[in-house]
């Protein structure tokens, strides 16, 4: 068998759930941390609303290991101290966007009535101790009185840092 062929047979399927009913703050989930000495390799990443209500812009942010362990997935209606604005709005104390960025006009980012949208076009890397983030657009108002929620899913490939990767693109 192939290399490359042998690498992509190491796919694995995650799911990172977050609070599914956001009604006063706005929704968002977060993944777990890259393990230490490991690098994971998204092929996919996607973000599914919990409302069909409303139509949404869902973004997506690496956020850096210095501000991931204080990031979690909570586990009621609440706020968190990452994000700089009121509701859980951004801008978010740090992240890097991996999305396409934009305003509430973007369609490739809207979430449609409980549907999903993209979280990246081309494989992404993302370190030791990083997590993604995927949160709804601030300009956008909070759900009230509908229950809203993020969940994450991703194919990804988890390598150890020194592990020799065929190119991927």
């Amino acid at each position: 068998m192939s290399f490359c062929a042998d690498f992509y047979r190491r796919i694995q399927a995650r799911r990172w759930t977050g609070f599914q009913g956001f009604i006063l703050n706005k929704a968002f989930a977060v993944s777990d941390a890259v393990p230490a000495g490991k690098v994971w390799i998204f092929m996919s990443l996607s973000g599914f609303r919990l409302s069909s209500a409303t139509t949404r812009i869902v973004h997506f942010f690496a956020v850096p290991p210095a501000d991931a362990g204080s990031l979690v997935n909570l586990a009621a209606d609440g706020i968190s101290p990452h994000f700089a604005g009121a509701n859980n709005n951004p801008p978010l104390k740090s992240g890097v966007l991996l999305s396409i960025g934009g305003s509430t006009g973007l369609t490739d980012m809207q979430s449609l009535g409980g549907s999903s949208v993209n979280g990246v076009n081309l494989p992404s890397y993302l370190p030791e101790g990083w997590k993604i983030l995927a949160c709804i657009d601030s300009n956008e108002a909070v759900t009230n009185p509908a229950a809203d929620g993020i969940t994450i899913d991703a194919a990804l490939i988890e390598v150890a840092t020194d592990e020799c990767i065929p190119d991927l693109l």
